[in-house]
């Protein structure tokens, strides 16, 4: 066991430095308008409970960054509503993680939420009603006695209304609840949750397992109805469910689609040259009969990343190493490349009126056409770090 902790604190390690290393990669566009400042002084906090005690309401100190303006410079695409997306800004000290809201018309910025210092926001998901957020955060009483960083899901009034929540206790002090999503109605909550604290009983298994729940919100009991599975999001109708399944040895992926309580899975088979064991992010593109996904090109899919030979690790997901998005039939086919951009992070949202996707990276938000095409930079700084996105009118 002490060896086991000691060898997913050195991944721990490799991952800060595989983050820095991918930081350098950039989204290559033709607008590079100023992006999120690098820092904004706030006091508002949140303070989560300890993973073994029971889920109660933390403290929230009012006050939020005096809001800003940038320029504009997508104009001509005609934009209109609000995205909502993570950004990590930096004091000279610590690192806040905030959740911010842009208008596409006006280039006005609002923080919704900003972290305790040193806390993590790992992906912010706006209910169907647009009144409530929930996220997947980690605050430094959360991370106490933690091997890693644990990430639970809170939920909050976007108005201010009412201070953040954790909905439920950790079943392990390691454990990660991440991933949420909405089912297009409201009456669903989906995530994922990452098992860390419990150790593999196959010595071949190199990765946690990852499992997809479901629970009526706002008082149901989270269900798991996917195992070994993650990236789960739903179709505009809400019947099906994209995700992506992993194997714990290799963390090599499949797409598959099911219904929306998991049931009925069926692989969505890749071919061709350009088929990939990687993938990730997958979402339904407007038309109900094709997927996005985020991955590398096959070539540097199929071959571990020299940083990773020369420290002996198995490659893992897409995520983190610089990707493109991909198209692909919901029965299945060769995919098409849709972007040539080398960013890491990816994640998508569709505009309300399905004209645009809005997608999060590493190094920025930027929109394009659902064939990749029209790629234009809106914000050009959202702290190297993984995030999400989400497109309201």
């Amino acid at each position: 066991m002490g060896e086991l902790m000691q060898k997913r604190a050195w991944l721990g390690s490799l991952f800060i430095i595989m983050t820095v290393f991918l930081n350098s990669c950039t989204v290559s566009t033709s607008q590079l308008p100023g992006g999120v400042p690098g820092s904004q002084a706030a006091s508002t906090q949140a303070t989560s409970v300890p993973a073994n005690a029971a889920a109660t309401q933390p403290s929230t100190t009012p006050g939020f960054p005096t809001p800003y303006k940038i320029p504009v410079s997508w104009s001509s695409l005609n934009l209109s509503g609000k995205l909502i997306f993570v950004v990590n800004t930096a004091s000279t000290t610590d690192t806040y993680m905030d959740v911010q809201e842009l208008d596409l018309h006006t280039g006005g910025i609002n923080t919704l939420f900003q972290s305790e210092a040193n806390g993590w926001i790992d992906s912010a998901v706006i209910s169907p009603d647009h009144k409530q957020l929930i996220m997947s955060y980690s605050s430094p009483t959360l991370q106490q006695g933690a091997s890693f960083t644990p990430l639970a899901l809170f939920s909050f009034q976007v108005d201010g209304s009412q201070p953040p929540h954790q909905l439920f206790p950790l079943p392990l002090k390691d454990d990660q609840e991440v991933e949420p999503v909405w089912s297009p109605d409201g009456k669903y909550l989906y995530f994922v949750l990452v098992n860390n604290g419990i150790p593999p009983a196959d010595p071949n298994q190199h990765f946690p397992i990852y499992q997809i729940f479901r629970m009526a919100y706002p008082d149901g009991q989270p269900q798991l109805i996917l195992d070994k599975a993650y990236w789960p999001r739903l179709s505009a109708d809400g019947s099906k469910l994209i995700y992506v399944s992993e194997n714990p040895d290799d963390m090599t992926n499949k797409l598959f689609v099911a219904n929306n309580d998991g049931s009925n899975p069926q692989q969505i088979v890749l071919s061709g040259p350009t088929a990939t064991n990687i993938i990730d992010a997958p979402i339904f593109l407007p038309d109900g009969k094709t997927i996005l996904f985020s991955s590398p090109p096959p070539v540097q899919s199929r071959a571990i990343p020299w940083l990773d030979r020369l420290f002996g690790v198995i490659e893992a997901s897409a995520h983190s190493i610089p990707s493109e998005w991909w198209s692909v039939p919901v029965n299945g086919g060769a995919p098409t490349q849709l972007t040539h951009i080398q960013a890491a992070s990816l994640y998508a949202a569709i505009s309300p009126d399905n004209w645009n996707i809005a997608s999060f990276s590493g190094d920025g938000v930027f929109v394009m056409n659902p064939d990749g095409t029209n790629l234009t930079m809106i914000l050009n700084n959202t702290g190297g770090n993984a995030g999400t996105v989400n497109w309201i009118p």
